[in-house]
C-alpha cells in the first residue's frame, strides 16, 4: 500500500470526525476538495470487496477516526455511493473483481490572524492602543499594563479520506481519490458522511 498523502501532513484537511458523535444524516458538508491521483476509464468488473488499509500517520490514530461506530457509518456511506454507480459488494475477496480500501485521518487546528483594520475609525476601540505617537492597530495594553498583540483565532477540524480501488491478486492500484475537508470545530459533529462519500467517489468510473 502506498502512503496516504493527507493534506493533514502538510497543513490542510474530512472532516469525518469530531469530539461529539457524527450524525450521518446531517446536511452539513465540510469545505472540501477532491484530488484523483490515479485515474481509470473503466474497472475489471462490478463486484467489490473491502480490504483493510493499515494506519500509518498520526492523524489516522486519532481516537475519533478509530471509533468503530464512525468507521461503520463511513463504510456504509461508501457502500451506498459505490452501489449508486452500479457496483455490488461481496464479502469474499476471491469472488470480487476489485478490492476497495480506505484510510481516514483527522486533527484539530487553530488558525490565528492579526486583526486587519484601516485606521481608528474602522477599528473596534478594544483593538487599539493609543499613545502620543499614534494608535496601534494590533497592539493593545494587557491588564498588567504590558503591550500584547491583538489576534483573532478560529478553531477547526481538518481531515482526509483516501479511497483506493485495487487489483485483488497483486494489490495494484487501479484508481485513487483523496478527499480533504475542514469544518469549524463547533459544527464538526454535523458532517454528512453520505455527501463526503459521493464527493470522494464522484470520478470513479461506473461499473461495467
Amino acid at each position: 500500500m502506498r502512503m496516504l498523502v493527507l493534506a493533514l501532513a502538510c497543513g490542510a484537511s474530512l472532516l469525518l470526525a469530531a469530539p461529539q458523535p457524527i450524525d450521518a444524516q446531517s446536511r452539513k458538508t465540510p469545505t472540501a476538495q477532491v484530488e484523483v491521483s490515479k485515474r481509470a476509464t473503466s474497472l475489471p468488473g462490478p463486484r467489490y470487496a473491502w480490504v483493510p488499509m493499515p494506519a500509518q500517520l498520526e492523524a489516522e490514530f486519532d481516537r475519533r477516526v478509530q471509533d468503530p461506530n464512525l468507521r461503520t457509518r463511513l463504510q456504509a456511506a461508501l457502500d451506498k455511493a459505490l452501489q449508486a454507480k452500479g457496483y455490488r459488494r461481496s464479502d469474499d475477496l476471491r469472488q470480487a473483481d476489485v478490492a476497495v480500501a480506505y484510510r481516514v485521518g483527522v486533527r484539530d487546528v487553530q488558525q490565528a490572524t492579526v486583526r486587519d483594520t484601516k485606521g481608528p475609525s474602522a477599528a473596534n476601540a478594544s483593538a487599539l492602543e493609543c499613545t502620543r505617537d499614534g494608535c496601534s492597530q494590533i497592539v493593545v495594553q494587557s491588564a498588567n499594563g504590558t503591550p500584547k498583540i491583538r489576534v483573532d483565532t478560529v478553531d477547526s477540524v481538518e481531515g482526509g479520506l483516501m479511497v483506493e480501488v485495487l487489483q485483488p491478486n497483486d494489490i495494484r492500484v487501479l484508481w485513487r481519490s483523496l478527499y480533504r475537508g475542514s469544518v469549524r470545530a463547533g459544527k464538526a459533529g454535523k458532517v454528512d458522511l453520505d455527501a463526503v462519500a459521493r464527493q470522494t467517489l464522484a470520478e470513479l468510473p461506473r461499473a461495467p
